[in-house]
């Protein structure tokens, strides 16, 4: 992608050729009953269900290098970068600025991918099949940080966050070879950073920040509860909050870490816009220590905001915001599947993970 250079006020017009263009791209999005006739289906009825589908031309393109779940999985990659970077190129120059902004989030991702994939030796094929390529980073780039020789190389040359930003987490994982403090340094730096541009949106863009707050705070109630599960001190917790910049929810989010424990962080998550969320997760958290309910929970309070942003403003810069989040939530969920029916595991267990 491009490198565009942030004004100090965003001025949206009104473009109404891309939001078309945006609406018929989201068109063809899965809907409910789609993922249930997928979850009944055979793997090999899922991946021609697939090639019928939008995802046909990168199943093709890939399909005489690639076969089964790897086949599958590389072109949804490929999708959602050929996606996000279509929206970039039918886009005038602010619109793209906007768009690219959110977009680092698959930045962030395909680091913290390298990063992982770096810390437990995994091979390096597969580190490079499980990057999308969806951000502001190419796919070459990507493999470059993925041939460097240290984790510290890595996050040196990221191009994305500053290395002085990093260099506490760094400093942790050698100590304790635990990479939590490098990925929410990376965090911190990627939601206060669209925070920020957010601020210089015109008013068009006062739900979009709504939703990026509302993003936020999840992405912290999970953070806690996972800390909370690990018995971390409360000051220590506290230095993983994401800031938001609204006083009202950062001080929600402060005083929810200062629970004792996971029971006190429950009670007080059920007086809050999430307590039907917490209340199918919480058990399943107590009882096994996943999360995964929990998020998958909170992601469907997350995705029925971004259903907002597509139809509340049809015509206007949320309909390619909602796209992008409920795009890259289909991949999510496609590859949930593709993974599952490979492994052969139970249509109830699957649906259980897919957001929808």
């Amino acid at each position: 992608m491009q490198k565009l250079e942030q004004p100090r006020q965003l001025k949206l017009g009104h473009y109404p050729y891309t939001y078309v263009r945006t609406a018929v791209m989201k068109s063809l999005l899965f809907k409910k009953e789609d993922y249930h006739k997928m979850l009944k289906m055979g793997f090999s009825e899922i991946a021609k269900f697939l090639q019928d589908s939008s995802y046909k031309k990168e199943i093709n393109e890939l399909a005489n290098e690639y076969s089964g779940a790897d086949l599958l999985e590389l072109a949804l990659n490929k999708s959602l970068a050929a996606s996000f970077k279509k929206l970039i190129r039918i886009s005038p120059y602010e619109l793209a600025l906007l768009i690219s902004e959110y977009a680092k989030r698959k930045d962030i991702e395909d680091i913290k991918t390298i990063l992982r994939g770096k810390l437990t030796n995994a091979n390096e094929k597969i580190i490079a099949n499980s990057l999308t390529g969806a951000g502001t980073l190419s796919y070459d780039f990507l493999l470059s940080l993925l041939k460097k020789e240290s984790i510290e190389d890595i996050l040196k040359n990221n191009r994305i966050a500053d290395f002085a930003l990093l260099r506490e987490g760094l400093k942790e994982l050698n100590e304790k070879k635990n990479l939590a403090a490098v990925e929410n340094a990376l965090d911190k730096y990627y939601y206060s950073h669209l925070i920020q541009f957010s601020r210089i949106l015109p008013k068009e863009g006062a739900l979009f920040r709504s939703f990026l707050l509302k993003e936020v705070e999840i992405l912290n109630i999970l953070t806690l509860l996972r800390l909370k599960k690990a018995k971390l001190g409360k000051e220590h917790v506290k230095n993983f909050i994401i800031q938001s910049g609204n006083s009202l929810k950062d001080s929600r989010i402060i005083s929810m870490a200062s629970q004792d424990d996971v029971e006190e962080l429950s009670k007080a998550l059920e007086k809050t816009e999430y307590k039907n969320a917490v209340a199918k997760g919480i058990t399943e958290f107590k009882k096994s220590g996943s999360l995964i309910m929990l998020e998958t929970e909170l992601y469907r309070h997350l995705l029925k905001q971004s259903i907002l942003l597509l139809h509340q403003h049809p015509l206007s810069v949320d309909v390619i915001l909602g796209y992008m989040f409920a795009k890259d939530i289909e991949v999510r969920n496609l590859k949930i599947i593709v993974k599952g029916k490979q492994l052969g595991l139970s249509e109830e267990f699957m649906e259980s993970q897919l957001v929808f």
